[in-house]
């Protein structure tokens, strides 16, 4: 009782959002590799920062530097991945994670879509098999780089997807791979396919989107046409390279778009309907009827239902005359080539991966590359990506005890990080999990599940006591509550001692949890370490294996009392029991929930 009580004082006084302070470091060993030229500190003008500084480490990985890599490169691992990660520099590794052959959630989502509809009597409910498909991704296939690029994605370009059939939940699989197959392509193609895709289209209603009726006076709609603007491309305001907002002379940030902007560019998403017909057919019918839709194929243009003439926003001009396909590419270059999106998309990526308050340098390191990925290409993702977890700053050991640094791991990746850690297995080998049952309510959180375009947390959200006064931002503490902290500590202990979660496999009406198909968590390479060389051993490991080596002495410290306490006073304690502990200990703590 005494452990539990110091855990939620810590748990609801100490998750602040800022670095912990360590009287070691293990960023990049003590600047081992590091060669930086001329690394400006400029913060007032950055655009004169030096543009030779190093973007990433030069030499191979210690441990702890291999499992902190890991935690911003992907959603979970195991230990071998920490071990194989040494053999190899970090640019070496996600070049070789680019490579890794993959299948795409919607080749997934046939294959089991099939399998529930055998399992269920019911032949209409698809509503999971989407969750089950990510999962089913997540823990069978290797390409862990572009697993977590594409789940960063999905949190930047939002949409949910009505699950009522089929065919409309396939669209939400084939959306989430554009950004999964499109992680390391280009933003600029990402962006029109993500425009052009039906689940964005019914999402945020360009879809079947009208030009102007001059007898009921309806006006296109406006809500694509806004939020391309402010979530996807440009931002609400003017950015330096660095992302810091341009002033005007008053002192006043300077608005990227106005209401008229968004006006004019509603009119370039006009005419946009279905490509094809359910059975496949090529589709001629703007108004076809929900039941004949094809919501997996892309939306193609009816000229006769676009606006015509010229639109100008942003200060640019589309000239009349064009088709609406010309107009909707000329739209997108402007926003593509707008100067905000470096930086704005640079921000974005950084604290999915590194950190919620990345320094000026920093963005407009990542911002310089989007530019220019140094071959004259604006938009490579690659290039951004390996920007982003190389730059010094994702990296090098001096930043770490920065009070800035470090950003409060997101739930569903908490629990991604525990069953792949401890390599979660079935009987049947399926890994059904419904999400939107098993976290959603309790957290806040599921698969592609957010409550509006804004995500499941704002970037720019603020907690309200401690964060906002220092002009910080903390995202993932938007969905941190007394409810969900609560919640979360008694399902990392369900999680641990009764079952990981329900698997979804069991035949009836509608496809219920399976007891005969349990998903089992192994531990066994725990339980003989701590068997053969004892806690401290132990403890070692689990730091590794999920804490990315920044368990703190003190914490560690109570574990080993609290453990000793247990073996001590409770009878019929066992090995399961102390690994256990350690687990649900550290999964509880700040030192594992603030990825530094």
């Amino acid at each position: 009782m005494r452990l539990f009580i110091t855990f939620l004082i810590t748990l609801f006084t100490g998750l602040t959002g800022f670095a912990q302070l360590y009287d070691d470091f293990y960023g990049a060993g003590h600047n081992k590799g590091i060669i930086i030229s001329s690394s400006g500190n400029d913060e007032a003008s950055p655009e004169n920062d030096a543009e030779n500084t190093v973007s990433g480490i030069l030499d191979k990985l210690t441990l702890k530097e291999s499992a902190r890599f890991l935690a911003q490169a992907s959603l979970g691992i195991v230990y071998e991945d920490v071990l194989a990660v040494q053999e190899k520099t970090p640019e070496e590794w996600i070049d070789d994670q680019i490579k890794i052959p993959y299948i795409t959630m919607s080749e997934r989502y046939v294959d089991i879509a099939n399998d529930v509809d055998e399992l269920q009597e019911d032949k209409r409910f698809f509503g999971n098999i989407t969750d089950f498909t990510f999962y089913e991704m997540t823990f069978k296939q290797n390409d862990l780089l572009r697993q977590r690029m594409a789940f960063a994605w999905s949190q930047i370009f939002v949409v949910n997807v009505m699950q009522n059939s089929f065919n409309r939940t396939r669209s939400k699989a084939v959306y989430y791979d554009l950004l999964y197959e499109g992680a390391f392509g280009n933003f600029r193609d990402m962006l029109f396919n993500v425009t052009m895709s039906m689940a964005m289209g019914t999402y945020l209603s360009h879809f079947t989107n009208r030009k102007f009726n001059p007898r009921t006076g309806a006006l296109p709609d406006e809500n694509y046409a806004r939020e391309i603007m402010q979530l996807f491309t440009i931002g609400v305001n003017e950015l330096n390279i660095d992302g810091t907002p341009k002033l005007d002379g008053v002192g006043k940030p300077i608005p990227t778009y106005d209401i008229d902007d968004v006006a004019e560019l509603a009119k370039v998403f006009t005419g946009l309907s279905c490509s094809k017909k359910l059975s496949g057919a090529n589709n001629d019918n703007f108004n076809i009827s929900f039941p004949f839709r094809n919501w997996a194929a892309p939306m193609k243009m009816f000229d006769e239902f676009h606006s015509e003439g010229e639109k100008k926003f942003i200060g640019k001009t589309i000239p009349a005359g064009q088709t609406g396909m010309q107009d909707i590419n000329q739209a997108l270059d402007f926003l593509f080539n707008h100067p905000n999106v470096g930086p704005f998309i640079a921000i974005r990526l950084i604290q999915h991966l590194v950190k919620s308050n990345p320094s000026k340098p920093y963005v407009a390191r990542v911002a310089r590359v989007f530019n220019n990925n140094g071959k004259g290409v604006r938009g490579d993702l690659e290039a951004v990506t390996k920007a982003v977890l190389l730059d010094p700053e994702a990296r090098e050991c001096a930043y770490i005890n920065t009070p800035t640094n470090g950003k409060l791991v997101q739930p569903l990746e908490r629990f991604i990080s525990l069953f792949k850690a401890f390599k979660v297995s079935t009987p049947s080998g399926k890994f059904y999990l419904d999400d939107g049952r098993e976290y959603s309510g309790a957290f806040l959180q599921g698969f592609n599940d957010s409550p509006s375009v804004f995500n499941f947390f704002q970037f720019d959200y603020a907690e309200e006591m401690s964060v906002g006064p220092k002009n910080l931002v903390s995202p993932e503490f938007q969905i941190l509550n007394t409810v969900t902290s609560i919640t979360y500590i008694n399902t990392i202990e369900h999680a641990l001692k009764v079952r990981p979660f329900n698997n979804y496999t069991g035949a009836a009406k509608f496809i219920k949890p399976n007891n005969r198909d349990k998903p089992i968590l192994d531990f066994s390479e725990e339980i003989a370490l701590y068997n053969s060389s004892g806690i401290d051993e132990l403890l070692d490991r689990l730091d590794i294996l999920l804490c990315r080596g920044q368990l703190t002495p003190e914490l560690r410290e109570i574990i080993k009392t609290t453990i000793t306490e247990n073996e001590t006073n409770i009878s019929r304690y066992s090995d399961v029991d102390a690994v256990h502990d350690c687990i649900y200990y550290i999964m509880i703590s700040p030192d594992y929930m603030i990825q530094l």
